[in-house]
């Protein structure tokens, strides 16, 4: 008899999702805009003008991301994306998942990826230089004697590259996986096949846990930050 079920389970908040989006979207126009003025010497005002409405929506939104990273609960939090020993090992099986183009099982996570949450933290302090940059180098372009002019075009080719590999994997994970990770993101909610509750699997290299265990995981690690 078949053991396994399914599961639809609300992941997401609205305000992260929100955030999440917005973000994309406006990162990809001054992706856009930003290369088109870098090798244009005298660019059009319009492109200009589409390049700073771009950044009036990102600022906000990036808040929003920040405040939930911080001052939020469950997978908004910070918790949710900080590495520890399981999440390292499940982070390798996901390398291992990339590096066999998906002949390798994915393993099992809750909310964010075990690989991708700790480099999400690494790519907003990138948007947060790259914003800063943006914001005053035209008033103050140069920080001592770093031109902050460089330091956003090195930032533009650190968030391409993170922009392109972040599209790519998802639509792998989308494609390989079953958590429906891409409309997740939309929706809020994740689907798991959940199979009777195994505590850990010692024979393979990749964990399988049942899904409270992940949601307990999650809870347990919040709890952990909270106190003194």
């Amino acid at each position: 008899m078949n053991s396994n079920g399914i599961q639809r389970i609300s992941v997401w908040s609205r305000a992260l999702r929100i955030a999440h989006w917005v973000m994309a979207v406006a990162v990809v126009v001054l992706i856009v805009t930003g290369w088109r003025m870098e090798s244009d010497p005298l660019p059009a005002p319009t492109l200009l003008d589409d390049h700073f409405l771009a950044a009036a929506f990102l600022i906000p939104a990036f808040l929003l991301r920040l405040y939930l990273l911080f001052f939020s609960t469950g997978t908004d939090h910070i918790s949710d994306c900080e590495p520890d020993m399981n999440r390292l090992r499940s982070a390798a099986a996901v390398l291992k998942y990339y590096f066999s183009l998906g002949r390798s099982p994915l393993p099992n996570w809750y909310a964010h990826n075990p690989l991708w949450g700790p480099l999400y933290l690494l790519l907003f302090l990138f948007l947060l230089f790259q914003i800063l940059s943006g914001t005053f180098q035209q008033s103050h372009p140069y920080l001592g004697m770093i031109n902050l002019h460089d330091v956003h075009i090195i930032g533009a080719y650190v968030i391409t590259g993170f922009t392109i590999v972040h599209i790519l994997t998802v639509f792998l994970h989308d494609l390989g996986g079953s958590g429906s990770d891409i409309s997740a993101m939309i929706n809020g909610h994740r689907i798991f096949i959940l199979k009777k509750p195994i505590s850990t699997q010692q024979s393979g290299d990749v964990q399988s846990v049942s899904l409270d265990e992940l949601r307990r995981s999650l809870k347990n690690k919040k709890r952990s930050n909270n106190e003194p």
